[in-house]
């Protein structure tokens, strides 16, 4: 298995890269050396819920076929971590090491994304969102680029006028934050992290807000709030 996991390898990598999954600057990298560096036996480390799961979620595949093993994904993540080192194969053969014996295991974004055309590691991000029109859906447009490649959502409503506040601009009341996250909640259902997993973003609140009555009211009905979480 040890010399079969070698030879694929680099076939692997070419056919990511034909895909337009993988990044071309892997198949730079001294894949003989790396395919031989990868442990197969490792494959035995996992139980069937755990092989599953990235079966379903993890790895890359082309019209529902997936072409890429345990070890070769742990090591096209390590590539990608590993992409911008000085001896960056003996880097990658650190990382996949650490991975692939369950010593370390990176976050879902750095597995997702790691060594694809658009390496985005991080899980969280945080906004604040401003006190106008603009503001508000410039976070709604914000919060659906960013979970599309996996990444967490929080956002600070505390600068947004609350429950009937003036608007200078029409000479009305404002409806507070609640329709508003109501948007924001259907944009994370929608976008849903890429199409691999759920979305997920908190919407955060000070207590002394005229609106928070009506946010904690909201936080408590789970129909209305499938995907956000209301602090």
């Amino acid at each position: 298995m040890g010399e079969r996991y070698a030879s694929y390898f680099p076939e692997y990598i070419a056919t990511g890269i034909k895909a337009e999954l993988i990044d071309p600057e892997l198949g730079r990298f001294d894949l003989a050396r790396l395919g031989s560096a990868l442990k197969p036996e490792r494959d035995l480390q996992f139980q069937y819920l755990g092989l599953q799961t990235l079966y379903d979620r993890y790895f890359l595949h082309t019209k529902g076929k997936r072409f890429e093993l345990p070890q070769a994904f742990f090591m096209r993540v390590a590539m990608g971590l590993a992409s911008r080192e000085i001896d960056r194969e003996a880097r990658a053969i650190e990382f996949y090491n650490l991975l692939s014996s369950f010593d370390f295991m990176a976050s879902t974004p750095t597995l997702f994304n790691s060594g694809t055309l658009r390496p985005q590691l991080s899980s969280c991000f945080l906004t604040t969102v401003a006190d106008d029109l603009d503001g508000i859906f410039k976070a709604v447009k914000d919060n659906a680029l960013l979970a599309k490649y996996c990444g967490g959502l929080g956002n600070d409503w505390a600068p947004v006028r609350g429950l009937g506040a003036h608007i200078k601009g029409t000479n009305g009341e404002s409806q507070g934050v609640v329709p508003f996250l109501k948007v924001v909640n259907d944009t994370a259902i929608a976008v849903n992290q890429g199409g691999k997993r759920k979305g997920a973003v908190c919407a955060y609140l000070e207590t002394c807000m005229s609106t928070s009555r009506s946010f904690w009211t909201c936080a408590r009905t789970p129909a209305t709030t499938a995907a956000a979480r209301m602090t």
